[in-house]
């Protein structure tokens, strides 16, 4: 791969103004840019739901076992804007929740009583995640967010059909590839592997995928196409890679393909900045790119955060290599962008649909650099949303960009005081010690302090050193090392951690996780405390 450098500014003024004609030619034309939709048809909720299971995962798991039925699990936060694109997309989809009536569906909210143990049990580390497994607990596959609802309906209707677990899947393509079905490619081209990193074997090269990508090139173009997309992610991520760039003619052809492009509309407006420099892609290239996702504004097929989201490569790519910021864009954009950005806000009244679509409105302003809109939809948004120290998270980023210390740190602090849940209270004041460290080091009473209370968070848990608040907490213990040099400044903090690893049943994983955050004199002192 070549290495990255800073390039020029590729988009020539020519290539804008054409661009900038046809999105003004698309606005005026386009009436659904201008008026919104009617109250009722906004205000409109089904009455079919999905029949959650009511009980514990391990409940769920045996009655599916009983039963002679699949496992389809949800896992995610009432914060998360990707939960919430989830809940109010697909899980409104009435063919999708058709088909969860053929699987025992879980809902497994990452605040509830062992959903931290169960993420660390199945492997999971972002919210949201889906995964299916077999009537006899195994997994067959994890469903990506980001693509269109269709293909999460075949998604899931694949997994209910053939049941063969990802992992044999990719054993086969590794040793066997021929012994692949036709079903096989499309299961490997919709998982999501960016949640799942013990999916691939640490030997696997992006060959892989390129090698399946052509093998299905003319009889499954959608799955070759997502295939060969992984490929070049997969390489973008390699440190030490040095393999040549791919052809970049599978892109030019994806491109060219409105169907291909909605198919892969995830990788493409999520991964352009990746995927450009591991191609080397042209300039030409690059236009296309940009006019092709920003076609998807008003697509009737994605939801409304997703339709945001065709911006992103046309930014990425107007201020690459900008690292000064001395690049602006013109009046004409920047109005086009402000349009988009309140037809949505406008149009989107339910609060937990807006969690979704201002979080993405939100990083439209910020990578538009239009800082003051950004913070001004923020502040709105505080006393209409029912997870406001999100969006306080979002301004003290902000904040914290431009400089302002005291704004920064205090949104920190405010946010982990109004954050809710056991799990998620953790992670906000963990985000807000981190930022103390970072932004005020001298303050030494204040960190250590602040740094101690946040086990009163997790008083009475069952899973303090698992899933996703162990890795928090082991974040956060790495970086307080590192600022307290000399170790004169954590004697309550480290009193604490002993009491809770005291706490937990021996030899178990929380125990083990414990042990490895505890000064050394401390793990001597649980050892001989434990008999071992």
């Amino acid at each position: 791969m070549m290495p990255k450098t800073r390039r020029r500014p590729f988009v020539t003024l020519l290539a804008l103004s054409v661009l900038v004609s046809a999105l003004l030619f698309q606005a005026a034309c386009d009436d659904r840019a201008h008026v919104p939709a009617p109250a009722t048809q906004a205000q409109k909720v089904s009455v079919e739901e999905i029949a959650w299971f009511e009980g514990s995962v391990e409940d769920a798991f045996a009655q599916a076992r009983t039963q002679d039925k699949p496992v389809y699990l949800y896992w995610g936060a009432v914060w998360c804007p990707p939960c919430q694109e989830i809940k109010n997309t697909v899980f409104k989809s009435k063919q999708f929740i058709a088909q969860t009536e053929l699987f025992i569906p879980v809902y497994l909210d990452g605040d509830t009583e062992r959903a931290q143990t169960w993420g660390e049990t199945l492997g999971v580390k972002g919210y949201p995640t889906m995964i299916v497994f077999n009537p006899a607990g195994e997994e067959i596959t994890r469903i990506p967010g980001g693509i269109d609802i269709s293909r999460y309906n075949k998604v899931l209707a694949l997994s209910l059909d053939h049941m063969r677990p990802t992992s044999m899947l990719v054993s086969l393509a590794k040793n066997h590839p021929d012994q692949l079905q036709a079903s096989d490619y499309h299961q490997l081209a919709f998982y999501s592997w960016g949640q799942d990193h013990a999916a691939l074997p640490e030997d696997s090269s992006p060959e892989l995928f390129f090698g399946l990508a052509e093998r299905v090139r003319l009889s499954d173009r959608e799955a070759s196409a997502r295939l060969y997309l992984q490929g070049l992610v997969l390489q973008s991520e390699a440190a030490d890679n040095e393999s040549d760039p791919p052809h970049a003619d599978q892109l030019t052809q994806i491109l060219s393909s409105p169907d291909l492009v909605i198919a892969c509309r995830d990788y493409l407006a999520y991964w352009s900045e990746e995927i450009v420099d591991v191609l080397d892609a042209s300039d030409a290239t690059k236009t296309q790119w940009q006019a092709i996702l920003l076609n998807l504004r008003h697509h009737e097929t994605l939801s409304t955060a997703e339709q945001l989201g065709g911006w992103i490569p046309f930014l990425t790519f107007y201020f690459d290599g900008d690292s000064d910021q001395e690049r602006e864009l013109s009046d004409e954009i920047i109005a086009l962008v402000r349009a988009d950005a309140r037809q949505a806000d406008e149009e989107t009244r339910n609060a937990y649909a807006r969690q979704s679509v201002v979080s993405m409105i939100n990083y439209l302003h910020r990578s538009a650099r239009l800082n003051d809109d950004a913070r001004t939809l923020l502040l709105a948004e505080l006393d209409r949303s029912a997870s406001s120290y999100y969006f306080m998270s979002s301004l003290a980023s902000l904040a914290e960009h431009e400089e302002k210390t005291d704004k920064a740190l205090g949104w920190r602090r405010k946010a982990y005081e109004v954050a809710e849940g056991n799990a998620t209270r953790f992670q906000w004041g963990v985000n807000y010690v981190r930022a103390m460290v970072r932004l005020q080091p001298e303050d030494h009473e204040s960190i250590a302090a602040t740094a101690t209370s946040l086990f009163d968070n997790l008083e009475g848990t069952q899973d303090v050193f698992i899933g996703r608040t162990y890795r928090y907490l082991r974040s956060l213990v790495g970086e307080l090392r590192t600022w307290d040099e000399d170790q004169a400044r954590l004697q309550a903090f480290d009193a604490r951690l002993e009491d809770l690893c005291g706490a937990q049943q021996p030899a178990s994983t929380g125990a083990q996780h414990c042990d490895s955050l505890l000064p050394d004199h401390q793990k001597d002192r649980q050892q001989d405390a434990s008999g071992a």
